[in-house]
């Protein structure tokens, strides 16, 4: 599959996935080669020891290319890392024409974006990514961010990739929990804007679809369904002024789960898995709000606590989670935008929820314990 896609004013983007990848990354950096233009490559500990090797071993004009490792997981997406690459890219003299090639999940490709769209006031840059969140997502639509202390993306650009080079075998490199931390993302992708996908996804339920082979035509599809998807919503709305609002369903709520459960002393969750979490949350939030039928919010909470586990949420923990809540950038006073849904496959965005109704639905998430 190869999709050349329209992202706010600039070039199309090329987004390669197939069988093709190494031919396509090949004559893609062959081009900064021949300008002999510098080559970085930036990748976490785990890529660089599971998807770094293939990549070398695929894509032969890159054996010169200088590599920077940093530390995995959420919390090193942070201005500290950033800064280190900056100053990686500047002690290895790279140019405003270098290329930053970004190979990992969402954390290195949100980090690698920015930090390539900053350093100089922008250097290219290309994704590489290596799990099913980031291929189906996170490295889809030209967003970039870092977070500031306990609060996710505080500080981001706007900034398209100069392609995106999709490699399935990378994922037999995931575990299970790496796996659906990427599916809650085109549950997502599928409730806000094609219910004829959430129906295929509620026919296989996920302990089903996980049980495919990756080699299964069922990821393929999924993978690009959920790119296509995303793809549409973002070139109508690049800067997201208006219908992009609609990804950010399940985010809002999920980012202040996944923050809460960097705390010390709690156990991590994956973005993923706080997605999923905030979709229940906001899912009530849209029974509330705009329609969502009780049935099919039942069969929603049904499908995600199929797959994903229970986290508790304490008493004590609502002034936490109210805090990062309205730390959102899509706050108003103190009031804030979501994304709702009206049904399976329809979305509407820019709903104002206060803060009580928030927790209400907070509320509601606790009362599922089991």
């Amino acid at each position: 599959m190869k999709l050349s896609l329209n992202f706010g004013s600039g070039k199309p983007v090329p987004i390669y996935s197939d069988s093709s990848f190494p031919e396509d990354l090949n004559d893609f950096i062959g081009s900064f080669i021949l300008a002999k233009e510098k080559i970085f490559i930036l990748a976490d500990e785990n890529t660089y020891r599971h998807c770094l090797p293939v990549l070398l071993s695929e894509t032969a004009v890159l054996n010169t290319a200088v590599v920077f490792v940093i530390k995995p997981g959420e919390k090193n997406k942070n201005p500290e890392t950033a800064g280190m690459i900056w100053n990686f890219l500047a002690e290895n003299d790279a140019t405003r024409h270098s290329l930053l090639i970004n190979i990992g999940g969402g954390v290195v490709t949100d980090l690698g974006g920015f930090a390539a769209s900053t350093f100089k006031r922008g250097i290219p840059f290309i994704h590489v990514p290596t799990t099913l969140l980031a291929m189906a997502d996170a490295a889809i639509g030209g967003k970039t961010g870092i977070n500031l202390g306990d609060i996710k993306n505080q500080v981001g650009t706007f900034q398209n990739p100069e392609a995106v080079f999709i490699h399935p075998g990378f994922l037999r490199t995931l575990n299970n929990y790496e796996v659906l931390g990427g599916l809650a993302e085109i549950i997502k992708i599928a409730l806000i804007s094609d219910a004829n996908l959430w129906d295929n996804l509620c026919s296989s339920t996920l302990p089903g679809i996980m049980s495919k082979d990756f080699s299964h035509p069922a990821w393929e599809e999924l993978i690009s369904s959920s790119i296509a998807l995303k793809c549409s919503i973002v070139e109508k709305d690049f800067r997201e002024n208006g219908i992009r609002e609609i990804l950010n369903f399940g985010h809002t709520i999920g980012h202040a789960f996944e923050s809460l459960s960097l705390q010390d002393g709690r156990k991590a969750l994956s973005h993923g898995h706080a997605v999923a979490l905030g979709m229940i949350c906001e899912g009530y939030l849209s029974s509330l709000k705009t329609g969502l039928a009780e049935p099919e919010r039942e069969t929603i909470i049904s499908m995600i606590l199929s797959g994903y586990e229970y986290y508790p949420v304490k008493d004590e923990d609502q002034t936490f989670l109210s805090d990062c809540i309205l730390h959102d950038k899509k706050r108003t006073g103190q009031d804030l935008r979501f994304s709702l849904l009206e049904r399976p496959g329809k979305a509407i965005h820019g709903i104002t929820c206060n803060l009580s109704e928030i927790l209400e639905s907070v509320n509601f998430y606790r009362n599922l314990e089991r």
